[in-house]
């Protein structure tokens, strides 16, 4: 990545700052919010690019919603939520599978 790339990623998270999280995360925003760097593969990235824009949405919000998403599953999870969220995840690969198809 370069430091334009860096740049341009920065712009986008403060223009995204206050845009509301994907629907499938839930809770909301609480007090100050944490910028925090981090290294990707360029594939990787690459691969985010292409689902945020499928689904519509800015990468950093994709990438928030995957974040908090996990920290939710690690600070505990009832049966019924661990089955919601593979029932979810399940759509969600269903989707990409469909996408595939079509391509």
């Amino acid at each position: 990545m370069s430091k334009r790339d860096v740049e341009i990623a920065q712009a986008e998270s403060e223009a995204a700052r206050d845009m509301p999280l994907p629907e499938d995360v839930k809770g909301q925003r609480r007090g100050r919010s944490i910028v925090q760097s981090v290294r990707l593969p360029e594939r990787a990235y690459a691969d985010i690019e292409r689902i945020a824009n499928d689904a519509g949405v800015p990468v950093s919000a994709l990438i928030r919603g995957w974040v908090l998403t996990a920290l939710a599953a690690e600070r505990g999870t009832s049966l019924r939520a661990a089955i919601d969220h593979l029932a979810g995840e399940a759509e969600r690969l269903r989707q990409l599978a469909a996408r595939s198809d079509v391509a």
